[in-house]
């Protein structure tokens, strides 16, 4: 390795000047060039050592200083915070604590830390904005949002004040908000890796995928790296039929992030699509389908009857309705053979009918579940946090609720195209993590 390589990240924590923004850069030269991690662990495990062996106030501040620095750039964050609290006072050494509290989600300790940081002279709006992020991961969107617009004035063209802002819209559902202040975020700072994720992750969710894979791929050429974002721009790969460009992508993550099962299942899944068979028209004919079941009914000239009953059951798409068995339908209060009829024709003008689904003549989940599991049930499947490959799938099959997802098998899943056995355990872990499972085979 050459001289001035080895000295490039020495020269910044050596420094007894360098505060935050040099040690950022010098995250960024860990993650850039190669051997610079290393020597970055080295100097990391020498500060240490100072810490605990000198007597001089002034080297052991500056020691725990750069060994927490050090061990937040390795992603060692519980360490890297105890190392950190000897100087929790410091405007550094408080900033960089929060930074440690944000990952491991002591959003109280960070909003703390972000603050104690501003009273010690950090930047104040840097910290503001650390201290929002803080603030909404404790679910305190409201005061996250007020803590943005009080720097709005004088911060405005600050791509990191649209990012939060935008998270905050995110938050509240107003995803075109939240679009919009990521885009602004992203032509203040074309390598705002935060922003550039979002809008890969709603534009891949919407179904947007050439845009998707243009913020994907700018989101992978920035350091850190950003793993969700390599992780889903292979998986967007793996979705075009792309299998060798995913396969890549993993194994970047799992260079990055040894200790990620993911990576290597994700990529043990797109070898094994290397082989599959894919039929085209039935895919198309799925998609349409997934199309069809999200229309809500309130496009449609129904008479104000049944509008009135379909509301008071909670049906609002061409999915909720198509769910439903004709019996189902009639027993409801006021419910007549004239608005089944109406609604059978409807369904039956979009190609679709009652029962939709279901295998079996026994009542909806929710119409036997308590009110506790009927409230699950009813949660959209945006809700449960998958990943993105299971949200297509569960698009594609027309899965809108958890209701609905439970009414499916193992087999059903496993049918959708680069939907494999590491999206299957994904999807079960979270069904269990509400007591519910997917529906057994017959």
């Amino acid at each position: 390795m050459a001289e001035g390589k080895k000295a490039a990240i020495s020269e910044i924590m050596e420094d007894p000047k360098a505060g935050r923004l040099d040690f950022l850069h010098a995250r960024e030269l860990a993650y850039s060039i190669s051997g610079e991690m290393a020597i970055l662990e080295k100097l990391t495990g020498e500060a240490q050592q100072r810490y605990k062996t000198s007597h001089a106030p002034d080297v052991r501040v500056r020691s725990a200083l750069v060994a927490g620095v050090g061990l937040w750039i390795q992603r060692k964050y519980a360490e890297a915070a105890a190392a950190l609290e000897p100087v929790s006072d410091d405007a550094d050494g408080a900033y960089f604590l929060g930074l440690c509290r944000l990952e491991t989600k002591d959003y109280a300790g960070a909003v703390k830390s972000f603050h104690r940081a501003a009273q010690a002279g950090q930047d104040a709006f840097v910290c503001g904005m650390a201290e929002a992020e803080a603030l909404r991961g404790a679910g305190n969107r409201e005061e996250a949002l007020a803590k943005i617009r009080a720097f709005q004035k004088t911060h405005d063209a600050q791509a990191e004040l649209h990012y939060q802002k935008g998270r905050c819209f995110e938050e509240a559902a107003d995803y075109e908000a939240a679009m919009e202040a990521y885009e602004r975020a992203v032509e203040l700072d074309p390598q705002h890796v935060g922003a550039l994720f979002r809008l890969g992750f709603w534009n891949d969710l919407r179904g947007n995928d050439d845009r998707a894979l243009d913020y994907y791929e700018k989101a992978a050429e920035i350091r850190p790296l950003h793993t969700n974002a390599l992780m889903n721009l292979g998986i967007l790969y793996e979705d075009r039929g792309d299998y060798e460009r995913a396969l890549r992508t993993f194994a970047r993550v799992a260079a990055g992030n040894p200790g990620d099962p993911r990576a290597r299942l994700y990529a043990a899944d797109a070898e094994a699509s290397l082989n599959m068979f894919y039929d085209e028209a039935v895919e198309r004919r799925q998609h349409r389908t997934a199309v069809l079941l999200r229309v809500p009914l309130s496009e449609f000239e129904l008479s104000a009857r049944c509008r009135a009953c379909l509301e008071k059951m909670n049906i609002r798409t061409l999915g909720d309705l198509a769910r439903l068995t004709e019996t189902e339908i009639g027993n409801s209060k006021n419910f007549g053979e004239t608005s089944l009829a109406e609604l059978r024709g409807l369904l039956e003008s979009k190609g679709l009918h009652f029962g939709m689904g279901r295998t079996d003549a026994g009542p909806a989940p929710a119409a036997i579940a308590s009110p506790e599991m009927a409230d699950a049930l009813t949660r959209p499947i945006d809700e449960m946090e998958l990943s993105v490959r299971s949200l297509k799938c569960a698009r594609t099959l027309g899965i809108e609720t958890v209701g609905d997802l439970i009414q499916k098998t193992e087999k059903d899943l496993l049918s959708c195209p680069n939907f494999g056995q590491t999206s299957l355990n994904e999807v079960k872990q979270k069904l269990a993590s509400y007591g519910l499972s997917l529906k057994s085979r017959e």
